[in-house]
């Protein structure tokens, strides 16, 4: 079966076409990617990292981390869904055996208090935890964009008001344990919603990840003991005074940042081949950081150059084909060959929504078609839809294939790679260099394989098709999807 999708990946157009021509590479991965470690932290990963393919089994490795975790376990989320009662109790179970065990859990604020028709939500799952060990060892926050704020708080109801801004960070520490991902803690993205996953052992990124959200929650929302949200003292509001707010947040981050690039810096000569290399960045254009869109920039930048002397290939998967004109210029001027991944109509979570919401799968595909007709018909530029049956795509990252046989860098995290990934929600992602030594470089094509199984490239002639008859209102709505889903 792989050697069959492997053969079809090696014969189609863009990403599944062979290789490039121009000259052999002569630069190593670090070398050509050295720009992407300036003014950044950077981690020299010594253990395995693990590349995990199903949802159930990144389930399963939150189970065993919380069982395992003896000083420390840090949750960062979006949510975590209302029925999630075993990973609650999979907690408690922790927290009573080991006194020493402390839990930090980052949730954003709009979306985990928004209730269920039971009136169940984030908020009202944990708050036993909180009563029963005490805010010191079970520490609740719940990040608020201080774009929504004033009238506009009042009037705009749950679920719509969470377009303002999001926390929208994933990231699972165990001790020093890593699971880095785009999966949101709810059911269906441990059962049957695709997405990634990469487990890194390394007591650096684990306290770096710890830092950034006690960073984030010492801004946020507090859940107490009474159950009812509290700013931390002297923090402004941020729905009542957010350009306060602004300032204290960006003074917190900035801070946070300019410790981590300067405790843990790896001088270019003292990088080996064999070693694997981990970067984090973080977008939180509302709060005056824009350290990941500036990485972004600089990828573009060096793939675009190595592309030109050498050739090179390009996969960037997100959840939903709704791409930020940074990216999307980006990539249409680029000289590497580039494939995106998303999700089809039907693997998309929007598809069975009721309401103005089932028509977002084919606004994407009204967006997906401008997309290809824009490039002009480019060969090296293609649009894969991922679709498997039963199944919904939420999946996002790169992977840089510098020699079009294995990649040499990875991304991972939770940015979709739209507007408001760049300029609403805070995102992180972490960029890998995979070194020579292991089986890194090899598992992450085997991941890529697995994801392009499932899909199909579109054409634009097939997606003017599709999209004929969809209603005219639909067009009008184009400018609020890309800035809002």
């Amino acid at each position: 079966m792989i050697r069959r999708i492997a053969r079809r990946l090696l014969t189609a157009p863009a990403f599944r076409r062979g290789m490039c021509s121009g000259s052999s590479r002569i630069q190593s991965a670090h070398q050509v990617f050295a720009g992407l470690t300036k003014n950044r932290p950077v981690y020299r990963i010594t253990d395995p990292v693990e590349v995990i393919r199903e949802p159930s089994v990144f389930y399963q490795g939150l189970l065993r981390g919380i069982a395992l975790a003896r000083h420390r376990i840090v949750l960062s989320s979006l949510y975590l869904g209302s029925d999630e009662t075993e990973l609650v109790s999979t907690l408690d179970r922790a927290l009573a055996i080991n006194q020493e065990l402390c839990v930090d859990i980052l949730l954003d604020c709009l979306r985990g208090t928004r209730s269920d028709s039971r009136g169940q939500s984030s908020a009202t799952l944990l708050a036993p935890l909180v009563r029963k060990y005490g805010d010191q060892r079970v520490r609740i926050a719940m990040y608020h964009t201080p774009a929504l704020n004033g009238i506009s708080k009042r009037l705009w109801p749950q679920r719509y008001n969470e377009t303002f801004g999001l926390q929208h960070i994933k990231a699972y520490v165990f001790d020093d344990e890593l699971i880095v991902s785009g999966a949101n803690l709810s059911r269906e993205y441990f059962n049957n919603r695709q997405d990634r996953y990469i487990k890194i052992g390394s007591r650096g990124l684990a306290i770096y990840f710890v830092g950034l959200v006690r960073a984030i929650a010492s801004f946020s929302f507090g859940l107490g003991q009474d159950g009812l949200l509290a700013m931390p003292v002297g923090v402004p509001d941020p729905s009542r005074d957010p350009r306060e707010f602004v300032a204290v947040a960006n003074a917190v981050l900035t801070g946070f940042l300019s410790r981590a690039q300067a405790e843990n810096t790896i001088a270019s000569d003292d990088v080996d081949e064999a070693d694997t290399l981990a970067i984090p960045t973080v977008q939180m254009s509302q709060l005056g950081i824009t350290q990941d869109e500036e990485h972004m920039r600089e990828f573009f930048h060096i793939t675009d150059t190595f592309a030109r002397l050498h050739g090179c290939r390009n996969l960037m998967a997100s959840a939903y084909f709704n791409f930020s004109d940074f990216h999307k210029r980006n990539v249409l001027r680029s000289s590497s060959r580039w494939d995106l991944l998303v999700a089809s109509p039907r693997a998309n979570g929007f598809f069975t929504a009721s309401g103005i919401s089932r028509y977002i799968p084919d606004m994407y595909s009204i967006i997906e078609h401008e997309f290809l007709k824009s490039s002009g018909g480019r060969p090296d530029i293609a649009v894969e839809e991922y679709y498997r049956e039963g199944w919904t795509f939420h999946g996002k990252g790169v992977w840089c294939y510098l020699d079009q046989k294995l990649p040499q860098l990875t991304m991972i995290g939770s940015p979709n790679y739209g507007y408001r990934s760049i300029y609403c929600d805070l995102e992180t992602q972490i960029t890998l260099i995979p070194g020579t030594a292991g089986n890194l470089q090899s598992d992450l094509h085997q991941e890529a394989l697995s994801l392009l199984s499932y899909s199909e490239m579109v054409s634009e002639a097939g997606l003017r098709k599709r999209i004929r008859g969809s209603p005219l209102w639909l067009y009008g709505l184009k400018p609020l999807i890309l800035k809002k889903m």
